[in-house]
């Protein structure tokens, strides 16, 4: 059976619920029968219940996804980042509270006319309106991607051929090189260094790794890296990355061949 939300604070609802009584259920909004391999979807906060139609003992699963992949958790890393970054770069971010806002702020006062309850809210709303102008959506991205979906997803499935090309017999610059999937690293800036998490080093167990998996290059190897992570699926050959050196594109060819992130084709010539 599969019942509607019980109300529309349980539509898309950021934690699961207990289980609930049948006085709290609405009318069912379907009567499926699944097979065995069948699989169902249901929308966060439709309540499903289970039971066998046969003798027979069976198993269902449910997995709940994207429940803290949403717009609240993005804007929340996002606006906190975002004050942390006005504080450091606006003064008056960093002014102190009016000395006797106590005096006037607060449920107790808000059908208070203290002309100083308006300046307090003008300068609260200022500040909140440089703060939405300047949210960097793009780091905000980048930080959540590489705090929650790398270091929670499964490391990439490996196909029986993809043994052979994870490891260079010799890495030289005519190798060519491409990400083993679209979406196993993600580059995020900080500081004087570009970072590229991934999610290779994962196991089964949910976040078992302290901290998501990372490889550091210096800010000279974003051109190279910015190459390969947007000529998926498409290989590039490693003396073609944009670096000045043959040494410093081995570099960073090498340390992504060792992080098990892409895969590696030999010249033609030299493959056996």
């Amino acid at each position: 059976m599969v019942y509607p939300p019980p109300s529309e604070a349980d539509t898309l609802p950021f934690h699961s619920s207990e289980d609930l009584g049948s006085r709290e259920l609405g009318e069912p909004l379907a009567d499926l029968t699944l097979k065995p391999g069948d699989l169902l979807y249901l929308p966060r906060g439709y309540v499903h219940q289970a039971r066998t139609v046969s003798s027979e003992p069976s198993l269902h699963m449910t997995v709940s996804i994207a429940r803290r992949h949403t717009w609240r958790d993005l804007l929340e890393l996002g606006l906190r980042g975002a004050i942390e970054a006005a504080a450091a770069d606006d003064v008056a971010w960093r002014r102190s509270l009016p000395r006797e806002y106590l005096s006037y702020m607060g449920a107790v006062h808000s059908d208070s006319a203290d002309r100083r309850r308006v300046a307090f809210e003008r300068t609260a709303h200022r500040l909140l309106s440089q703060l939405l102008t300047s949210l960097p959506l793009d780091a905000a991205c980048d930080q959540f991607v590489c705090s929650n979906l790398m270091h929670e997803r499964l490391p990439p499935f490996p196909a029986n051929a993809d043994s052979a090309k994870l490891e260079a017999a010799e890495l030289t610059p005519r190798c060519a090189i491409r990400l083993r999937t679209r979406h196993i690293a993600r580059l995020a800036i900080e500081g004087d260094a570009a970072v590229l998490y991934h999610h290779v080093e994962n196991t089964r167990v949910y976040r078992e790794l302290a901290e998501p998996a990372s490889v550091a290059f210096a800010m000279e190897a974003l051109p190279a890296l910015d190459r390969i992570l947007s000529a998926y699926p498409k290989y590039v050959t490693v003396g073609k990355l944009p670096l000045e050196t043959d040494a410093q594109k081995l570099d960073v060819a090498s340390a992504l061949v060792e992080a098990k992130l892409v895969f590696v084709k030999q010249p033609v010539n030299s493959e056996r």
